[in-house]
């Protein structure tokens, strides 16, 4: 089973303000036109984290889109006022925050999704530490996965990348195994430029991989191509290639979970 675990769809109407005035994302990026690249290397679908006007789908037009390959189930946005209900909606496998502040009403939210027992999607280039700690420390129940494994420290707005990825005040993680990250962000926008016909040698992200797996092991990364945000730095087939050379080094079954196993195991997606 293959799963990318972190993918994001729009119309080119509604290109997040951040991408606007970057030619390569301010245009359509729909499930059909990625749908292509997924099936060609045997995976099973993506997980979408929904974006501007998909986040509002009504309750028919999610299934639709769920029923139409390549998606297997969308995390939209944490509502910041709306109360969520009290059973999952269907196709809702979790939910998304882009910065975690620790606010009343973001931790009544996180309370009902833990009585839901869905996964919360933060993603780590925007969160401050110390919320995040306190939020996986006080909610040991809560599924934590923590997208863009390779900017935790960065300014979202930069692309380019922090000197040390992997700070000592992660290493915290390491006993916390309710929480799991994303491989999107393991090439940094900021390297593109340093490789001759994207050729990336293995060896230069190799520690990047080890000190992922030091801290999380390999039950708790999951492969995403972070598509289309991704293809600033790399097409969806080299930053496969790239990753699945770096995780074949490992073992066949090491392979597995991070290719597909363990994002089923963290959104409840029967293989």
């Amino acid at each position: 089973m293959r799963i990318d675990a972190e993918v994001r769809f729009w119309h080119r109407s509604n290109t997040p303000v951040r991408f606007q005035e970057t030619p390569l994302l301010n245009q359509d990026y729909l499930p059909q036109h990625l749908a292509p690249h997924l099936m060609e290397h045997g995976f099973q679908g993506c997980i979408a984290m929904l974006e501007t006007e998909l986040a509002a789908l009504s309750s028919m037009q999610r299934d639709t889109l769920i029923a139409s390959r390549p998606i297997l189930g969308m995390v939209p946005r944490l509502p910041e006022q709306d109360a969520l209900a009290l059973t999952p909606q269907p196709g809702v496998l979790g939910y998304h925050l882009p910065v975690f502040t620790g606010s009343t009403l973001q931790l009544k939210q996180l309370d009902r999704l833990c009585d839901l027992g869905l996964p919360l999607a933060v993603d780590l280039a925007r969160t401050p530490i110390a919320p995040l700690r306190n939020l996986i420390e006080t909610k040991p129940t809560l599924q934590v996965i923590l997208n863009h494994s390779g900017r935790p420290d960065g300014d979202p707005d930069e692309a380019v990348a922090a000197k040390d990825p992997w700070p000592t005040a992660l290493r915290w993680l390491q006993d916390q195994p309710q929480t799991a990250i994303t491989l999107s962000g393991l090439i940094h926008p900021g390297e593109a430029s340093h490789f001759d016909d994207w050729d990336l040698p293995e060896a230069h992200f190799k520690p990047r991989l080890a000190d992922l797996l030091a801290i999380f092991g390999e039950d708790r990364i999951l492969f995403s191509s972070n598509w289309p945000l991704g293809l600033m730095t790399a097409s969806f087939e080299d930053t496969l290639d790239l990753v699945t050379a770096l995780i074949e080094a490992l073992s066949p079954s090491s392979l597995a979970k991070i290719m597909g196993l363990n994002a089923a195991r963290c959104y409840g997606i029967s293989p």
